[in-house]
């Protein structure tokens, strides 16, 4: 009696272990910041629960901080937000945009609320710009490796 109830239980032990690696298989924990197109890691930062981050930029034209808002859903990257004071180059001028939802104005800033998808979120650096990355209130400055392109993804 007593092996058939250790082999019982062995087997509901994988079974529970099979079911969740199978949960936190699909789920992201942390963002990658890579070289792009090498593909050469050069930093990692946790998510944490609310599995949000933000980059931020100086706009060339306008010379105002851009705020990029993102969300990560199971492993993909959603586009969530863009925050911005003054209307530039590039910048959404109707909530026709690609995932745009709709447009608020709140302390003194423009707020595009969006639903877009990033296949792949690649950023290109350039000092004069102060590219950074927030996760948690943790900012990283993505000026400190030479200009060039980054692709951040998730793992």
């Amino acid at each position: 009696m007593r092996p058939l109830v250790s082999g019982v239980l062995v087997c509901l032990l994988g079974i529970l272990a099979a079911c969740s690696s199978l949960v936190s298989f699909g789920t992201a924990g942390q963002i990658v910041i890579s070289r792009f197109p090498e593909k050469g890691e050069l930093f990692r930062i946790p998510l944490g629960p609310e599995k949000q981050f933000s980059l931020s930029f100086i706009h060339s034209v306008s010379k105002t901080e851009v705020i990029d808002v993102y969300e990560i859903r199971g492993r993909e990257i959603i586009q969530t937000r863009e925050i911005f004071s003054a209307h530039g180059a590039g910048l959404p001028s109707s909530p026709e945009e690609p995932g745009g939802l709709f447009w608020e104005q709140k302390d003194q800033h423009f707020v595009l609320h969006m639903e877009r998808p990033m296949p792949r979120l690649v950023v290109r650096t350039d000092k004069n710009y102060k590219n950074r990355l927030t996760v948690q209130g943790r900012t990283v400055n993505l000026n400190q490796w030479e200009d060039q392109a980054l692709l951040l993804t998730t793992e």
